[in-house]
């Protein structure tokens, strides 16, 4: 098979192992180049207008779907001395097993609904099956409403007697 050749204008030529002769168009090199920027532009700005995923707030309150069945959450909001708001309360378990690691999150709103700041704080210790545990989140943003959920949590069980 031959290596194909520049042919007259914008067209590449080879032949075919049966002698045929192939006639191929190339697109332009302007063209090319003007498609090429415009998809640059295109990512470029859509990544600019995301900010920043790591920091800025989520349209996710948990990691499990379904902890309001195995736990339940009350708390308070106070002012803190640095000017932020500190949320802090107890998690009640009813359900039979120790959970932990076990991590909290706490959602600053606005009055519009959307959530301007966010924390998520371990509950030191885990949570006892059916037992209580203490938890703070501190340096929340001022806001007029908060929310506090479950972000996320493991069950531990005890190994088995052989």
């Amino acid at each position: 098979m031959d290596i194909p050749r520049p042919g007259p204008g914008c067209e590449l030529t080879r032949r075919r192992r049966s002698g045929t002769m192939v006639t191929m168009r190339m697109l332009p090199k302007a063209l090319v180049s003007w498609v090429k920027v415009g998809v640059i532009t295109v990512a470029v700005s859509a990544c600019a207008s995301t900010g920043n995923p790591l920091t800025g707030p989520t349209e996710f309150d948990t990691l499990v779907p379904g902890w309001e069945s195995k736990f339940s959450v009350d708390w308070k909001v106070e002012p803190a001395q640095d000017g932020t708001s500190r949320l802090y309360g107890r998690i009640s378990s009813h359900y039979g097993q120790y959970a932990a690691p076990f991590r909290v999150l706490g959602m600053a709103v606005d009055s519009s609904g959307k959530v301007v700041g966010q924390r998520i704080e371990w509950v030191q210790g885990g949570v006892p099956g059916f037992g209580q545990a203490y938890f703070e989140i501190d340096q929340l943003a001022v806001a007029p409403s908060y929310r506090v959920t479950v972000w996320d949590y493991t069950f531990l069980e005890a190994p088995g007697f052989r």
